[in-house]
């Protein structure tokens, strides 16, 4: 009998804490052909995409975005970038890079980033933009003398101190991926996490389910993840998910 380990099912996503950052770097590198150096004593990533015009880089930073997606037109495009504080869940920025990495994406046009919250049942905040049914999470398009922004935050109270993370797409940044960033974000689907990965705020604002899952099925997501990536690129149809046994739901 295989073994089995303990999966956290979290919801609203938004709360779900961070995740594990291979969830978006490793499809990158291994999917869709982004570079990466290696320094071991330097505690950062960075990955430049094939053209070398797009650049993300993860590094713990205080006081600053973890995460930072910046790309150069050079002198013929428009230069944009987009930003994650360390608690942004990784679905949400894989949502993000996957958008952006899809081969048809320059073919496909922009939708509206607040389609999915309203969809979702957002309403107007009266501090300005979208704000989740909750209260918790507000979504607000700026623009001031020209120069806009999108930005994402997260946080209990009004309380600047009590933010748990912030999102951020200049204004240039592609509309699609502004709204692959609501649509994820937006998704009643609950998140994964391991024990350890649990999140230190905001848990009372949580539903939390437990279940016991097959060793083998947590530990093949990323590669099915990687793999499902690659077929895009590589005109195959996508592999079937692996066949492995149901997980057992744990009642406590």
């Amino acid at each position: 009998m295989s073994s089995r380990v303990e999966q956290a099912f979290i919801s609203p996503r938004y709360l779900a804490g961070p995740g594990d950052p291979a969830w978006v770097t490793v499809p990158l590198h291994e999917a869709a052909g982004w570079s990466h150096g290696h320094d071991p004593l330097m505690p950062q990533v960075v990955l430049s995409s094939p053209d070398q015009k797009t650049l993300l880089r993860l590094e713990p930073t205080p006081d600053k975005p973890w995460w930072r997606l910046t790309h150069s037109g050079g002198s013929n495009g428009l230069s944009w970038y987009a930003s994650f504080g360390a608690r942004t869940p990784v679905e949400l920025i894989a949502a993000v890079t996957d958008t952006l990495t899809d081969p048809g994406f320059n073919a496909r046009t922009g939708l509206d980033p607040n389609e999915p919250l309203l969809r979702a049942g957002w309403g107007r905040a009266k501090e300005g933009g979208l704000a989740s049914p909750d209260g918790i999470v507000r979504a607000e398009r700026f623009n001031y003398s020209g120069s806009a922004h999108w930005s994402i935050q997260t946080a209990i109270g009004q309380d600047p101190e009590n933010q748990i993370w912030q999102a951020r797409f200049g204004g240039s940044a592609p509309v699609r991926l502004v709204a692959a960033f609501t649509r994820a974000l937006s998704d009643p689907e609950p998140l994964r996490r391991s024990p350890e990965q649990r999140p230190a705020l905001g848990r009372s604002r949580i539903t939390l389910r437990w279940q016991e899952w097959p060793a083998e099925q947590v530990g093949y997501a990323l590669r099915e993840r990687v793999n499902l990536l690659a077929s895009r690129h590589a005109g195959a149809p996508p592999p079937p998910p692996a066949r492995l046994p149901t997980p057992h739901r744990l009642v406590r």
